[in-house]
């Protein structure tokens, strides 16, 4: 029987949609390209927000009819909603992944939701420049909103022993960009005696040529690690790029959140990092419309954007999700929601364009990591800019140019190959 594995959400789903792949491919499963290929579907399921469950209950409506097993977090924490829009669909929690198999193979539907506190093993490097590795699951946070906590139970790291081979592996099979993932790596290993400078400097000590991008961490996560954190970070081999979702510039909301921190200390970190890399490249997160929100909380957001100029800035509007204290709370009108998304849209399209208009006419040395869907290449310098290149030869992928930047968009830069 042909599987297609359909992902929603994060790097760390799809990272978990491999591991599944590797199951499945074990017992005798052989995988589809496509949905019309394929006489089982399993859906690696996202439900960190309203707009994303709806776009999975779609999906999973469309597949009326056939063999579907149902994973992800929305399987761990919703699993009443599904059977709700999807009665015959098996559901099996990502705790439980190896069990997958035996729900495919299954005459009648299952469902899978007991605890299981081992970590699925990590799926081997298959082909490509890019591969992903999730370095832990769960994390110690509280944040009011957050309904993936739930999902993902508390923090479970893979232990060093077991992270350096599949990377080890990877690199020796022709990986150049290697992507550690996890709902928050700051706390990698605090529940093991270690932690993510320590992990790093394993990682950057194998041999080979490759960057590492290292996933998404809290402020309140890396505050004590700053220091060794950035002395890692001076590897060659780490991309000079950091994910820190700020969520608010209010202090006000971070404390309703239940974040951990406030806006000052976001901007201690984010200077720490530039003051030692001129040319990070910064991403970051934002919730607007949180409960009780105030136009002037809404202003601290906009100025904590001015002042620390990421290069990105995913937004998005509050949605309240079951079993979390915050749905609870009173809720801002979607109308102001939108005024306010549509507003800071505009101020972090403006501040992603004098961003990356700084580096149009440097020259710089990009490697080829992906064919871009809309022709061409996408190349990616050290810092973890993405460069859009309009050669498009297979043979690419994985070899380092001098490119020099032409043009931008507030998303990524534009360039030509000036010498192989």
């Amino acid at each position: 029987m042909k599987v297609y594995i359909k992902t929603f959400g994060c790097f760390s789903n799809k990272a978990e949609s491999e591991t599944v792949a590797k199951l499945l491919e074990a017992t005798g499963f052989k995988l589809a390209r496509s949905l019309d290929d394929a006489g089982a579907v399993v859906v690696n399921t996202c439900t960190v927000r309203g707009e994303t469950e709806l776009r999975v209950l779609k999906f999973l409506t469309a597949l009326s009819g056939r063999r579907v097993v149902v994973t992800g977090c929305m399987a761990a924490v919703q699993p009443t909603l599904i059977s709700k829009h999807a009665p015959n669909f098996s559901i099996v929690s990502p705790h439980n992944l190896p069990s997958i198999p035996l729900a495919l193979q299954s005459e009648s539907r299952s469902v899978i939701l007991r605890p299981h506190e081992a970590l699925p093993e990590p799926a081997p490097f298959r082909s490509g420049v890019k591969y992903t590795i999730a370095i832990s699951r769960g994390c110690l946070g509280s944040c009011s909103y957050c309904i993936v906590r739930l999902a993902r139970g508390h923090l479970r790291s893979l232990p060093h022993e077991r992270v350096i081979p599949f990377i080890s592996n990877a690199v020796k099979g022709g990986a150049w960009e290697i992507r550690l993932t996890a709902q928050d790596t700051g706390v990698y290993g605090r529940d093991t005696g270690t932690d993510l400078p320590a992990l790093l400097n394993g990682v950057t000590a194998i041999d080979g040529d490759f960057r590492v991008r290292v996933g998404m961490f809290n402020p309140s996560s890396v505050c004590n690690l700053i220091e060794r954190l950035i002395r890692s970070y001076q590897s060659d081999k780490i991309y000079k790029f950091v994910h820190i979702p700020v969520q608010s510039g209010s202090n006000k909301v971070l404390c309703e959140m239940k974040r951990g921190y406030d806006a000052k200390s976001f901007k201690k970190i984010v200077n720490a990092f530039r003051s030692a890399f001129p040319n990070l490249v910064l991403f970051t997160d934002v919730i607007v419309g949180y409960p009780d929100e105030t136009d002037q909380d809404f202003e601290e957001t906009c100025n904590l954007i001015r002042a620390t100029r990421p290069d990105k800035t995913h937004i998005a509007r509050f949605s309240p999700r079951p079993h979390t204290p915050a749905s609870s709370l009173k809720q801002v009108a979607e109308s102001v929601k939108k005024c306010r998304s549509e507003v800071l849209t505009r101020l972090t399209r403006g501040v992603q364009t004098a961003n990356n208009s700084r580096w149009v006419g440097w020259v710089v040395d990009a490697t080829v990591v992906d064919i871009y869907r809309r022709g061409g290449m996408i190349a990616r310098t050290d810092e973890y800019k993405t460069i859009a290149i309009s050669k498009c030869e297979r043979s690419m992928l994985g070899k380092r140019f001098s490119i020099r930047v032409h043009s931008c968009t507030p998303f990524y830069l534009k360039g030509t190959i000036t010498r192989r």
